[in-house]
C-alpha cells in the first residue's frame, strides 16, 4: 500500500491523532475498526485519500508494527490491550471539602441607628 509508510513512519502523531478521536489510555483495550476509521481521518486530514479496503490493509499493518513493539497485545481477533505511558491518565484527587462560610463580623451601631431618645441621653 502507498500511504502504508506515512502512517507507520509517524507513529506517534497517529497515536495522538487517535486519541483525540477516540478514548485511547494507557492499559485500555482499543478495536480495529476504531484504528481503520482513525486511520482514515488521518490520512483525510493530510488530504491522502485512502478507500476503505486500503485503510483496512493499512490498520493491518499499523497493528502488526504496533504489536512488534509492544505498544498493542492481542485480546482477540479485532481487540488489543493498548500499553502506552504517554496516554497515562492523571490520577484523580478527591475533590477539597467545602468549608463553610465563615460568619460576618458585627457591627457596632452608629450614632445615626441609634433611637432618638438614646441620642439625647448620649
Amino acid at each position: 500500500m502507498k500511504h502504508a509508510s506515512e502512517i507507520l513512519d509517524h507513529r506517534t502523531e497517529v497515536l495522538a491523532f487517535l486519541k483525540s478521536r477516540f478514548p485511547l489510555y494507557h492499559q485500555s483495550n482499543v478495536f480495529f475498526r476504531d484504528i481503520q476509521y482513525g486511520i482514515q481521518l488521518y490520512l483525510d486530514r493530510k488530504r491522502i485519500k485512502a478507500a476503505y479496503p486500503e485503510a483496512e490493509q493499512i490498520a493491518h499493518e499499523f497493528i502488526s508494527s504496533l504489536e512488534r513493539e509492544g505498544v498493542l497485545s492481542p485480546i482477540d481477533r479485532q481487540s488489543w490491550a493498548l500499553h502506552y505511558p504517554e496516554f497515562r491518565t492523571p490520577p484523580s484527587k478527591p475533590a477539597p471539602a467545602a468549608r463553610p462560610a465563615a460568619p460576618a463580623p458585627a457591627v457596632a451601631p452608629t450614632a445615626a441607628a441609634k433611637p432618638a431618645a438614646a441620642q439625647e441621653t448620649a
